[in-house]
């Protein structure tokens, strides 16, 4: 039980990063993906996984002109999926944020991306799950550093040891997914007085563990460390940076996640 007059506060290793999203600021709103469950095939699926899709010419779905898929995928390839693209991680993720925010007497707003309207991210904090919103995925990102497209995370400026293209790992018999990547981005609003958080997996998987990360103390004290050691000053944490996780995937559930890279974005 708190004190009297004490207000809840998170674990130490949690409060420095979440602390733009706890009161006395609004609620942060949250939106949740709406994919189909017969989804659009991208780079960052397997050979087998294409061989089996369903091509339909770009011309036959007017409807899609406007979503990021059109303007990234050279062909319309459709395979169907029960654990891809069905937001069920980031759904699980949604739960471990909002439990969290409770702790503190927060509240959380939940919306699917569809119904979410450009201008309440202009002016809220904002938590934007999953990267193939048409707007997300073109309003906010950074080319210069890790850039979900095309379903793979492209590295512009590889530093030693990194990879230029992360893509997912396939199991080479039963093809289930055996590791995901997520990117993960703290940038200002465009009023540069709030923040959006975007937490995008490759798929599902990828952001739920990304999730799991981002709310779990030990892990979280870490990334804190990580971010001191590549600030200027080595004593003050950044307010905006660009992380890259990965994960381990069995049986479609994610496992241990593990930070693979960082950047510090300018102010």
């Amino acid at each position: 039980m708190q004190p009297r007059g004490h207000a809840p506060s998170l674990p130490e290793g949690l409060e420095w990063f979440w602390r733009p999203f706890l009161p006395p600021a609004d609620a942060p709103l949250i939106t949740i993906p709406n994919h189909p469950l017969l989804r659009a095939a991208h780079d960052g699926d397997s050979s087998q996984t294409l061989a089996e899709g369903h091509e339909i010419p770009k011309a036959s779905l007017p409807e899609f002109r406007d979503t990021i898929h059109f303007r990234e995928l050279k062909r319309f390839v459709f395979v169907p999926s029960l654990t891809d693209f069905t937001s069920v991680g980031e759904t699980l993720g949604v739960v471990n944020l909002c439990k969290m925010f409770a702790n503190v007497g927060q509240e959380c707003r939940v919306q699917p991306s569809r119904l979410v309207n450009f201008e309440e991210i202009k002016g809220d904090n904002a938590i934007l799950l999953g990267g193939n919103q048409s707007w997300s995925g073109r309003v906010f990102l950074n080319v210069e550093g890790f850039h979900f497209q095309s379903g793979v995370i492209l590295n512009r400026s590889p530093q030693p040891g990194e990879k230029a293209v992360y893509k997912p790992e396939f199991d080479p018999v039963t093809n289930q997914l055996m590791r995901d990547y997520a990117v993960v981005l703290m940038l200002p609003n465009e009023r540069r007085e709030k923040r959006v958080l975007l937490i995008y997996g490759i798929y599902t998987q990828g952001s739920q563990a990304a999730i799991e990360y981002l709310t779990n103390p030990e892990r979280m004290a870490e990334l804190h460390k990580a971010l001191l050691n590549l600030a200027p000053d080595h004593k003050t944490i950044p307010p905006y940076f660009q992380l890259l996780f990965t994960s381990t995937v069995e049986n479609s559930v994610p496992g241990k996640s593990s930070l693979v890279a960082l950047r510090i974005i300018p102010n």
